[in-house]
């Protein structure tokens, strides 16, 4: 979709003249259809820039990495866990505490747990695991019993993976990823703009190319014309009336090349503008404007670099991708670093069960249980941290040689390095883009210039020759000669001024300032609409 500084984009018309050219017809090949209307320039671009597929294409780049930032910020999430089981263990034994040689337990239980990562490094994980297990040892005075553990685990990375920079490197990348993307988009949006106009240029020159054609046609039939009457009259040999004959044929042949290429550029804009079968415009004609035949301004060399450097897209895509392998050696550095963690564990339980007869080694009589209660009572017993645990510890490891994060650093620096060549070959890139741009612009000028003055002295000179022929001064020859270089001249000429206005395409494509020389804004958010649509 294109959005126009405070205008909104009015219903496209577009016209295309198919023109047939028969040696002898009444009517002129080169009338336009009497519902012919202008295609502008700027609404050629718009169209374009809002329709063209390989830019929508384009565009989904830039939610696919909006979408791998999410992914990337995800690894930050809480996450829950869960599960429920059920054991039984039987295990022969020499006690005599147990019945049948055997220890014999049944554990049905759950646990939940709730583990996050921060993004200074600290993993953490706090887990309440509760159980009900029966057992046949005489000895435990509780059956069932009932136990809850909750459970707070801490790892916190002092050197590998230590710091918000470090473990946010991957979505930082992301997000230069998308900014990447976008800058991505508006180079291709400009380099399609810059493909329209050059052929939207290419129309408007093949159109009048076809015009002096079909001027160069009407001057053989003038000749023709007149040389039969003067054979009639027995004024001139038949070999006059033979070659105006032969001039006419060539000239014919020459209007139907002209209108082959009008018809084939005029597809090639049509496939730039998504103009397809079914498309209510695609049955619509359509020509160009006239090129302007006055110089337009344009910057010199130092301000078209200047202002190239400053809003080329590619340059600044590529200044990304070094900021992004910057990011990346930097978490290499980070890499090859030992690994010291410091890890803690707290931790309290309960415990409750139903009293049961146990037997007390050395004595007959039985003892009371403490927990006795129902499974509700292991809980508070957890909370008043009646049973508990804590940890604390520094782990180290490293691997002998290091070899890996060694060989990933020197990748990361060599492909910093790989960017940073690419951008000063993109610069010399530009440079070049624009040295032959205004080489273009400045020559053809030129060309049109001295395209004019050929155009007026050959005029002059086919009048002065196209007199003494009447005069019986001059043969059909030399007034061929004459007329073919006033429509030589002329088509010098549109090839000149079509050279100059692709050349000033060109120079504002190389400085990045092409779809703003027409107020048009390439508006990716919408091409991501127009394409869920």
């Amino acid at each position: 979709m294109i959005s126009f500084h405070g205008t909104t984009i009015l219903t496209l018309l577009f016209l295309f003249a198919m023109v047939s050219t028969p040696a002898e017809s009444d009517e002129n090949p080169g009338d336009m259809p009497a519902n012919a209307q202008v295609l502008t320039l700027k609404n050629a671009l718009a169209r374009g820039i809002e329709r063209n597929l390989d830019l929508q294409v384009e565009a989904i780049n830039i939610p696919i990495h909006r979408d791998q930032v999410v992914i990337d910020d995800s690894a930050f999430d809480s996450t829950v866990e869960g599960s429920m089981y059920t054991q039984e263990e039987r295990t022969p034994t020499a006690s005599s505490l147990a019945q049948g040689g055997l220890n014999i337990t049944r554990t049905i239980g759950g646990s939940t747990a709730i583990r996050k990562k921060f993004t200074f490094g600290l993993e953490s994980s706090l887990s309440l695991e509760t159980s009900r297990s029966e057992n046949n040892s005489r000895n435990d005075t509780l059956r069932p019993q009932y136990r809850d553990i909750l459970l707070l685990n801490l790892t916190q990375p002092l050197l590998r993976d230590f710091g918000t920079k470090i473990n946010t490197v991957n979505r930082t990348i992301s997000q230069n990823q998308v900014e990447q993307a976008v800058h991505g988009y508006l180079d291709k949006a400009q380099r399609i703009g810059e493909e329209i106009e050059t052929v939207y240029f290419d129309l408007a020159e093949a159109a009048s190319i076809l015009q002096s054609r079909i001027q160069s046609q009407d001057f053989a039939r003038e000749l023709l014309q007149g040389n039969r009457e003067k054979l009639n009259a027995g004024v001139v040999p038949i070999s006059e009336v033979q070659q105006a004959e032969t001039a006419l044929a060539s000239r014919n042949e020459q209007v139907i090349s002209a209108q082959q290429q009008l018809e084939i550029v005029t597809q090639r804009l049509k496939d730039l503008l998504e103009i397809r079968s079914g498309d209510p415009l695609y049955a619509v004609f359509f020509v160009t404007q006239e090129m302007t035949a006055t110089e337009q301004t344009h910057p010199n060399l130092e301000n078209a670099l200047e202002t190239a450097y400053q809003k080329r897209p590619d340059l600044k895509q590529q200044d990304l991708a070094i900021a992004a392998w910057k990011l990346r050696l930097e978490y290499y550095r980070n890499q090859k670093l030992p690994r010291i963690d410091l890890v803690g564990t707290f931790g309290v339980n309960g415990l409750s069960g139903q009293e049961r007869p146990s037997v007390d080694i050395g004595s007959t009589s039985t003892q009371p249980n403490r927990y006795v209660g129902d499974y509700f009572d292991a809980f508070p017993n957890m909370i008043e941290a009646q049973g508990m645990e804590w940890y604390i510890g520094v782990k180290v490891s490293y691997p002998l040689g290091n070899r890996a994060a060694l060989a990933r650093l020197h990748q990361a620096d060599r492909e910093k390095i790989q960017a940073i060549l690419k951008r000063k070959r993109l610069e010399g890139a530009v440079e070049t883009e624009v040295k032959n741009a205004l080489a273009v612009v400045e020559r053809s000028w030129e060309r049109v210039q001295v395209a004019r003055q050929f155009e007026e002295l050959a005029a002059v000179t086919l009048e002065q020759e196209t007199a003494r022929l009447q005069e019986g001064l001059t043969d059909t020859f030399h007034i061929l000669k004459y007329q073919d270089d006033v429509v030589e001249s002329r088509i010098r000429k549109t090839t000149a001024m079509a050279d100059y206005h692709q050349g000033l395409a060109h120079l504002h494509r190389a400085m990045g300032t092409n779809l703003e020389r027409y107020d048009i804004e390439a508006d990716y958010e919408n091409q991501e609409s127009l394409h869920e649509r």
